[in-house]
């Protein structure tokens, strides 16, 4: 964490003019940490603004607006130095990824997903610990080392990326707490944060969960009942409901003009028994189709291009090989 807070230090010493940037529908956990952190650093002496590529999700913009705070989407690219948070690769970024790499903007990363080599080789400065199960975690021990003291409204920011982003605490380790904890202490709200993140029924999202129930194809692989089905929204909302309601690992992915984008979600359980990785799934799934990927364990995305039934044969294949090496 040190090696974070002394870059970032400099980074502010040296008045640069910075972007905090996070992934595409950007949830509470991405734009929390994005805002915090450009507000610590403008606070060190940088000149840094916060932003997300193409979208933010409904969720992220109630919070935001409720605290009072505005994210950039696609932002000018102005800037001398880009920080990804929450954010592994710039294929999360969209086609603002590839308007980032041509730019020659230095690139730093600051991410809690499983390490991308393509990504850390890009990066002037590479921080990734996969151990914490939420970005918004990273960036307050970060803060905490540069000496920082959070406002009430930026604990409460980061407050809601965690409980977002463990799943009500479904996902929390023991040292998640303490977060928390110094988060209470330093002003955050924890009822304002839970009614935030309980907002009115989406009609929408509610079409996209039928329409992926109904979409969806059962395929049992060495006894693990694997489910796919196809959306073009939503498509993590899907796939953890299509884990909630049976199934113990489950992608939800569409395709669009020869490229495709999917989501995939697997029962911890799984995780655990199987030794199963989604986030490693993923990234060799992104390569293998001249695309990105990556994430968590239990939660990861990926984006190339071909059609999703191309995908659907790959990954049926790669999991069949993957369980029954566990047998």
């Amino acid at each position: 964490m040190k090696e974070a807070a002394d870059f970032l230090s400099r980074a502010a010493r040296d008045g640069r003019r910075i972007f905090v940037l996070c992934h595409r529908n950007a949830d509470p956990d991405a734009v929390a940490s994005a805002i915090v952190l450009a507000e610590v650093m403008t606070a060190l002496g940088a000149r840094a603004k916060a932003g997300a590529a193409e979208d933010v999700a409904a969720i992220s913009e109630a919070i935001l607006k409720s605290f009072g705070r505005e994210i950039k989407v696609d932002p000018d690219l102005d800037a001398e130095l880009a920080i990804l948070v929450d954010t592994s690769s710039l294929g999360h970024l969209g086609d603002y990824g590839k308007k980032l790499k041509e730019s020659g903007i230095k690139v730093a990363v600051i991410d809690h997903h499983k390490p991308v080599e393509e990504t850390k080789l890009l990066a002037e400065f590479y921080h990734v610990r996969d151990d914490f199960p939420s970005e918004s975690e990273l960036i307050f021990r970060t803060v905490s080392e540069l000496g920082v003291q959070l406002t009430p409204d930026q604990a409460s920011l980061l407050l809601a990326g965690i409980v977002s982003d463990t799943g009500h605490f479904r996902l929390a380790k023991t040292e998640t707490f303490e977060v928390v904890d110094a988060l209470l202490k330093a002003g955050a709200e924890y009822d304002r944060v839970l009614n935030l993140l309980r907002p009115p029924e989406d009609p929408s999202r509610r079409v996209a969960m039928l329409k992926a129930a109904s979409r969806s194809e059962l395929q049992r692989v060495s006894g693990r009942l694997v489910v796919f089905s196809e959306l073009g929204s939503f498509e993590g909302d899907a796939a953890n409901m299509l884990v909630r309601t049976g199934a113990d690992v489950a992608f939800v992915g569409s395709d669009e003009k020869g490229e495709f984008r999917l989501s995939g979600r697997a029962r911890q359980e799984l995780v655990k028994e199987a030794g199963l990785h989604l986030g490693e799934l993923m990234e060799k799934l992104g390569k293998q189709f001249g695309g990105s990927g990556g994430g968590h364990a239990g939660a990861a995305s990926a984006c190339g291009k071909g059609t999703f039934g191309e995908v659907k044969k790959q990954i049926f294949k790669t999991l069949q090989q993957a369980f029954e090496n566990k047998e």
